[in-house]
């Protein structure tokens, strides 16, 4: 891994060249469409030819209005939105409309933070680690500390990362269903006692077929005395997802598994009051809201 210390010590947003209009007019937003053609050019440079340095990196700022828009504004500038997500500490396309002053990269990259602050920055940081090489390394003034950056230019988004940016990590489970049963705290319909429901529950027809939501591998399976017959995903970033009181399971241990194929059918085994799906999403162990995670149908909230 090539490492490249690039220091910007005691440098607030506020700091960095401000751009004023995102027009040609503005003699910063000239300056960085020509790094970002400089880039362009350099990466394109054909095998044999001579070669073309990359521009070194440099940090603009702009200042959005209260309505800016993540994809428009990365269309304006030329740049991938994943380069200004991650630099900016964005865990979705709505949190750029929270930020005062936008800082924009001269090329396309991945940032990733060295102390990860949310579940998005500690799956970009887990995904490089295993996929990425070579990088910049800087240092960035943000809410009055220093924080440690690795820039890793050319690089975008995984579809792992894409999907969870968007908020569509997760396709639903069933091809209908209707939500029974939500995540948190409820009263045990056995016992009465409150208790935490650590997944969502999800009432269908018996014999419903019950989908993976996202690709992955078959860690476990059988018969749980709670959940009745079950299946455990693994999925990338280490993320894992339970499909609880199945009539049938249709795969077996270690099967590799696609967004969308059928890995067995709702039933009542198990603690159960009627057919439905208890559906799960885990994370390092910990369970996670699966309605932020994964688009709900509409019929489902009914």
């Amino acid at each position: 891994m090539v490492l490249v210390l690039l220091l910007v010590c005691s440098v607030a947003p506020c700091d960095y060249p401000r751009i004023g209009k995102l027009s040609s007019q503005d003699v910063l937003f000239k300056q960085l469409q020509a790094d970002l053609q400089a880039y362009f050019q350099a990466e394109s440079r054909l095998p044999g030819k001579d070669p073309v340095e990359f521009p070194p990196l440099r940090l603009f700022s702009y200042e959005p209005g209260e309505q800016m828009d993540l994809l428009a504004l990365s269309a304006r500038l030329n740049l991938p939105y994943d380069c200004i997500a991650t630099l900016n500490g964005l865990d979705n396309p709505a949190d750029i409309r929270s930020l005062k002053i936008v800082l924009i990269p001269n090329q396309p990259g991945i940032f990733v933070w060295e102390s990860p602050a949310s579940s998005f920055q500690e799956i970009v940081a887990s995904v490089t680690a295993n996929t990425r090489e070579g990088a910049l390394a800087i240092r960035l003034e943000k809410d009055g500390r220093l924080h440690q950056l690795r820039f890793y230019r050319g690089e975008g988004f995984t579809p792992v990362e894409r999907a969870y940016f968007l908020n569509i990590l997760f396709r639903f489970p069933l091809p209908f269903g209707r939500l029974s049963s939500g995540y948190g705290m409820r009263d045990n319909p056995f016992t009465g006692d409150s208790e935490f429901h650590k997944g969502i529950d999800l009432a269908a027809p018996l014999g419903t077929e019950v989908i993976a939501a996202r690709d992955g591998a078959v860690a476990q399976l059988g018969f749980d005395p709670i959940l009745g017959k079950m299946v455990i995903v693994d999925h990338e970033a280490g993320y894992q997802t339970i499909y609880g009181h199945l009539a049938e399971i249709h795969v077996q241990l270690n099967d590799e598994v696609r967004s969308g194929m059928i890995i067995g059918t709702v039933g009542t085994t198990g603690y159960s009051t009627g057919p439905h799906l208890h559906f799960e999403i885990r994370r390092r162990g910990a369970s996670r809201d699966p309605a932020p995670l994964l688009p709900m149908p509409k019929e489902a909230m009914q």
